[in-house]
């Protein structure tokens, strides 16, 4: 195998900002698999020059095959940041027309370890510059891997003859928000905190956080804990249907009560223990418009967060009746992320224990239920690992004896009743 290594140059190393929203990368580096380049710097890939038949050499880069094709892996470095809701890759090329030599652009997806088509040089005239805007619009976090590598594979099925390479950048785009600064909480902070979505609510504890129904508290109630200096998420299910909340009428006409039992779409099968239903995340399409709603009515009471809840429908197909995968649940959970992103939100990964490690770059946070009673706490580690808080409760047992454990991981740990009322012992006081 040939392999040559172009690095960036120092100048290139820092992302440029287009605006607030939006981070152009160019290359920072290029694995020849097959075949070899020329040997001008890869910053001449930043932008797009030449047009036409224009020949300038100092302003490309020469792919040529070997003796069978060309194959070469373009890397891109993403910067820190969450919440980008598109991903479009940029290229201004030459060469053979698609009749006589096929060159393909492939994205590299991580998550599923497999390679997505996004260009070629169908519609290319004969040596003429062809340049190209190459969009990825959903699961962007798929194709950007734990330490921000962007990949991008370019590659010919022949050895007709050489292509030569005039742009290839990268955009990232996140909506713009006029607020991208959310709530990013991490283990270092120490928050405590108070999960109440029942009852009347307490609001007089001397807590850093709390996390209250989004429907059931009022704006004002939500104003006053912000002005007392709390930070303050807002629950709600982003899985099931519950009959009891009116905004599911409003946006399926054909709820005309507070019991759907028919079978249109969005909807699946019952939860075993609880009143409520569970839905089809792969219907984002029929999801869209309430999660939606849902969100715009956190950001107008003054929600610092969401807590979006049943986030693991796919792991429960004896009671939802439909196959979900657990690339489903993925899709789902991802683009609640980016919904809440979108509008300026911060957003809590609620349980879906085996997805966590996979989905920790897309949440700002996480809070789970009883993982010290089934085991399942080590895997937040990937959280506090990446900087980011794990708030949890207990039902059985006593916070003497898990609070130690959970104070040493640095985790925010409760003891609450399963009624999730007023009712809290924290694991401040252990």
């Amino acid at each position: 195998m040939i392999k040559q290594l172009l690095g960036l140059v120092a100048a290139m190393a820092v992302p440029v900002l287009l605006h607030a929203e939006t981070v152009n990368l160019g290359v920072a580096n290029i694995d020849v698999r097959k075949g070899s380049i020329s040997n001008q710097n890869v910053n001449v890939l930043n932008s797009r020059t030449l047009t036409g038949n224009q020949d300038d050499w100092s302003t490309y880069i020469e792919l040529a095959p070997d003796s069978n094709r060309f194959v070469g892996l373009f890397d891109f470095k993403a910067p820190q940041r969450q919440g980008w809701s598109k991903l479009v890759v940029n290229a201004n090329t030459i060469g053979e027309a698609a009749s006589v030599q096929r060159w393909r652009f492939q994205l590299r997806d991580f998550t599923n370890k497999r390679w997505l088509d996004i260009g070629n040089n169908n519609g290319a005239s004969d040596w003429l510059w062809h340049g190209q805007a190459m969009p990825v619009g959903q699961s962007i976090s798929n194709y950007i891997n734990g330490n921000g590598r962007i990949r991008i594979r370019y590659f010919s099925n022949n050895a007709t003859d050489v292509s030569n390479i005039d742009q290839l950048t990268v955009a990232l785009t996140k909506p713009n928000t006029g607020n991208d600064q959310w709530w990013q909480p991490t283990p270092e902070d120490k928050l405590t905190w108070q999960w109440q979505i029942n009852g009347n609510l307490n609001t007089s504890l001397d807590v850093d956080m709390y996390d209250v129904d989004l429907f059931d508290t009022s704006a004002a109630t939500i104003q006053n804990l912000k002005n007392d200096g709390r930070i303050v998420v807002c629950y709600f299910s982003a899985g099931t249907y519950e009959g009891w909340r009116d905004d599911w009428a409003t946006h399926f006409p054909f709820i005309t009560g507070d019991d759907y039992s028919g079978s249109q779409p969005p909807f699946a099968g019952n939860m075993a223990d609880w009143d409520e239903r569970w839905l089809d995340i792969r219907r984002i399409d029929l999801l869209q418009g309430i999660m939606s709603a849902r969100m715009d009515l956190a950001v107008e009471k003054g929600c610092d967060a969401v807590e979006p809840d049943n986030m693991d429908a796919y792991t429960n197909g004896d009671e939802t009746g439909i196959n979900l995968t657990a690339q489903d649940q993925l899709d789902y959970n991802r683009w609640i992320a980016n919904l809440a992103h979108s509008k300026g939100l911060s957003v809590g990964l609620k349980n879906d224990v085996e997805q966590v490690t996979e989905l920790v770059g897309d949440f700002d946070w996480a809070l789970n239920e009883q993982c010290y009673q089934y085991n399942e706490c080590d895997v937040y580690d990937a959280f506090t690992d990446a900087g980011k808080a794990v708030f949890g409760v207990e039902y059985q047992g006593g916070p003497a004896k898990f609070c130690p454990y959970f104070n040493a991981k640095g985790f925010s740990w409760l003891k609450k009743s399963l009624a999730l009322n007023a009712w809290r012992q924290g694991c401040e006081d252990f």
